[in-house]
């Protein structure tokens, strides 16, 4: 094929796509984004100066990836830079890191000599393909080299990356490989990060949609025309053109309708022309057994075979969508200056999910995945509740909004989760976990953040940029790979917030003259907080989680030039965080006193880190944990994990524990309290060890197994353990003042209690249920003192049922250390 020429100064038009192989050389200007599209390759000249021009876009295209100036590459970039020759990529306007987004491989293939980068966000990002460098230099930008999945590669030889905020980041089982004479170092931040995302588990997987139905017949055929007055689809509708209702005019879409577009790409980028013009109204309502479908009519499908659903200037009555799934579209929503309600859809295979801007839109229960963008919007008003926002590159974009947002998950998006810019925004009770960065916040004079859950995200969980008083208040901000909180230039207002177990920093800090008090601060990597501007920090009236803050604190104490961090007076014990969810969908990571009146349901896939010295505490009786995951509550002697009540009243004041098929649990060193049951555990293999159980109606009850019950106490209970065709070993246990201390209820053969004081018992030290027919083991334990048989409710009582074994039984109790138990 032919190479198109530029040389010399270019000026390119806004979202320019490159249709042909293309040779740049002499000095090139990029006033706007550029895409190399698969198929097409450019190449880059030995000596070329590539100039870019730096942009803070507000709006992105779809089939591009950042808001600033890129260079994209889904096909294949060839850059022939030589000694004494070298090609170079810089901002105009003068150098500073981050004044344009870089060079971003999304699937292509990259072969890079003797290039030089700078002022970018990041030199060069590969989410796919592979890339390799060869006499390279990546210095002056924020990060250096960013390789983001286990579908990327690169490999670099006789390459420099120095002199960035952050030199190598591979995230999620990407690849890196720096030969011997390549070098990262003197980067201000760190010279090679890596990390994996703590992904979201969905609450439901959503079919994914096969080929078209041949044997299904076309019920219409539609091309470029209008549909006056009243139409009403149903069956399989092909639209092979640009189909528009025009004002007045009223489209009907029936449950089960399959609409498909065929692919027309008259100007050669990749994208399909086909699509809808809504103008007048639209009522697609689907329901959940009968969704309305649209999709690509092609053979073989892919993102952007057809245009989108356009709904302009049709704000007279409201438009609704429910229960559609939208697919293989440039844009499946786009909207402008109308009034819209979507309801239980799902939007996969888009370059974006749904676009709108000067609309009422109400959006609800719909699942945006799968697409290059979930969903972008300005100069609207928003309702956007209880929607997933998972697994796009980029996840949610909102500018100029009246926004309320709330208990939605934006999650394991490769860029942000959710972008607020310039707006009013509520975001509350939302879910924002597995993204590169959690919640980004910038350019707002006001609006609240609130009882959000912000975890496991690559770098920060939440950044504020550039922002006035926003409250932020009652988040958990945990387990994010570098920053749990950064803020820059930022004036919020920052109180009762749970910071802990973030990699690297609690809190991160350029520039803050807000307020910073009452939160949560603990295990937070290396630093609690850690200054990077010259501003000091008001930071009294925290819980610091008992860290060695002259360690923890990062200030103008270890680096000159730096502000100071003032943390006194210090709070002596944690602030009560109420945990905002119901559903843990993601990791999560408890410290300090937790509370909720709810019964919280850890997923399958997802792990419940607790501190030690945790208080966990249920203000219900329906409350608790439901754990289909893990739960790792490992406390210390003298750090124990608690979970009770808040009045601590008595039995059954909350639900308990369950841990249902919960493998890969640990439970050490911990106390249950007040509960109906302490732990209900099913078909778990377990140790448990150095726990005590008080005061519960039932301290332990169990099926299955294997388990290992150790070193434990159990008093006040009405029933210590209940197995039911358990398997457990219970060994060196005090059993004090229960009324049953051990009830067998069934299955006795696989229970083996050794080694155990069993005393005080109002009824029995071990009972045996009505339907045990088996004997259990139960020799050598100190029975008391007295006659043990007096203590046991077995065959010997009822000729019908099994026996206890129990001879040899101890003259003496077992020397317990139960110096772990300091009330006890």
């Amino acid at each position: 094929m032919a190479l198109l020429l530029i040389s010399l100064s270019v000026e390119f038009a806004r979202g320019a796509v490159l249709v042909e192989n293309t040779l740049w050389q002499g000095e090139v200007r990029m006033e706007d984004d550029v895409l190399v599209p698969a198929g097409v390759t450019l190449t880059v000249a030995a000596g070329t100066r590539i100039l870019v021009q730096p942009a803070d876009n507000t709006k992105i295209d779809p089939e591009y990836l950042s808001h600033q100036t890129e260079l994209l590459v889904r096909g294949r970039l060839l850059i022939n830079g030589a000694a004494g020759s070298r090609v170079s990529f810089l901002a105009e306007g003068g150098s500073a890191p981050s004044r344009w987004a870089g060079v971003m491989v999304d699937g292509g293939e990259v072969l890079l000599n003797g290039t030089d980068v700078q002022d970018a966000e990041a030199a060069l990002t590969v989410i796919a393909g592979k890339v390799n460098l060869d006499g390279c230099r990546l210095a002056g930008n924020r990060y250096g080299l960013v390789v983001q999945s286990e579908r990327a590669g690169v490999v670099a030889a006789a390459t420099r990356i120095e002199k960035n905020d952050y030199g190598i980041m591979a995230f999620d089982g990407a690849t890196v490989t720096l030969n011997s004479d390549s070098i990262a170092r003197d980067n201000a931040k760190g010279d090679n990060l890596s990390g994996r995302r703590a992904p979201v588990v969905p609450s439901v997987e959503v079919a994914v949609i096969g080929p078209p139905e041949k044997s299904r017949p076309i019920t219409a055929v539609y091309r470029d025309e209008a549909l006056p007055g009243t139409t009403v689809w149903k069956g399989r509708i092909l639209i092979e053109g640009q189909l528009r209702c025009p004002p007045a005019s009223r489209l009907i879409i029936l449950p089960g309708t399959v609409v498909e577009f065929t692919k027309k790409d008259t100007n050669g980028d990749g994208i399909g022309e086909n699509g809808l013009q809504i103008q007048g109204q639209l009522i697609a309502k689907g329901t959940p057994e009968e969704p309305i479908i649209f999709r690509s009519g092609e053979k073989e499908t892919h993102r952007g075979d057809w245009d989108s659903i356009n709904i302009l200037g049709s704000d007279l009555a409201q438009n609704l969508l429910e229960y559609c799934r939208i697919e293989d579209a440039y844009r499946g929503l786009h909207f402008h200056f109308s009034n819209v309600a979507v309801n239980h859809l799902s939007l996969r295979n888009n370059y974006r999910g749904a676009q709108f801007q000067e609309s009422l839109v109400l959006v609800n229960g719909s699942r945006f995945f799968g697409n290059k963008s979930g969903i972008q919007a300005r100069d609207s008003e928003v309702t956007f509740t209880n929607n997933e926002v998972s697994d796009n590159l980029n996840g949610a974009n909102f500018f100029r909004l009246d926004l309320t947002a709330d208990h939605n998950t934006f999650g394991n998006n490769l860029s942000d989760g959710l972008r607020v810019r310039e707006s009013r925004a509520r975001v509350s009770t939302n879910l924002l976990a597995g993204n590169r960065m959690g919640l980004l916040v910038s350019d707002a004079t006001s609006g609240s953040f609130s009882g959000n859950v912000v975890s496991g995200n690559l770098e920060a969980g939440l950044l504020l940029r550039d922002t006035g008083e926003v409250a932020v208040t009652g988040n958990a901000v945990t387990g994010n790979g570098i920053t749990g909180i950064s803020l820059r230039n930022t004036g919020a207002v920052i109180t009762k917030n749970l910071i802990a177990g973030n990699g690297e920093r609690g809190v991160g800090v350029t520039s803050f003259s807000g307020s910073f008090t009452a939160n949560n601060l603990a295990a937070n990597g290396k630093y609690a907080v850690g200054l990077d501007g010259a501003g000091d920090l008001e930071a009294g009236g925290n819980w610091w989680g008992g860290s060695d803050l002259a360690r923890e604190i990062y200030d103008r104490h270890d680096e000159s030039g730096l502000g100071e961090v003032r943390y006194t007076p210090q709070l002596a014990e944690p602030v009560a965080f109420d945990w905002p969810l119901t559903t843990l969908a993601s990791d999560a990571f408890w410290a300090g006193e937790i509370r909720t009146a709810e019964m919280l349901n850890v997923r399958q896939g997802v792990a419940l880190t607790i501190r030690p010295g945790t208080i966990c505490r249920f203000d219900a009786e329906a409350a608790g944990l439901m754990v289909y995951g893990r739960l790792l509550a490992e406390g210390r002697p003298e750090a124990r994990i608690v979970f009770t009540s808040p009045a601590e009243a008595g039995p059954s004041d909350w639900a308990g524990v369950t841990l249902e098929r919960a493998v890969g649990s640990r439970v050490a060193n911990c106390d249950f309290r007040n509960a109906e049951w302490g732990l209900h555990i099913h078909f778990v293999p377990l140790d448990i060890s150095g726990c005590r159980f008080i005061d519960n109606d039932g301290g332990i009850r169990f099926r299955s197994g294997p388990m290992l019950l150790t070193h434990s106490l159990f008093r006040g209970n009405r029933i210590g353990v209940r197995s039911f065709f358990g398997k457990m070993e219970i060994r060196e246990n005090e059993f004090v003042d229960n009324e049953i201390a051990i009830f067998v209820r069934e299955g006795g053969e696989g229970v083996a209690i050794h080694r155990n004081n069993l005393h005080g018992s109002d009824r029995y030290n071990l009972r045996l249920g009505d339907f045990d027919k088996e004997d259990v083991d139960a020799r050598e334990n100190w029975w008391g003192g007295g006659d043990p048989l007096a203590t046991i409710f077995d065959g010997h009582t009822e000729p019908y049922i099994g026996k206890v074994i129990y001879e040899p039984f101890l003259a003496e109790p077992v020397k317990l250390d139960f110096s772990m138990f300091p009330d006890n």
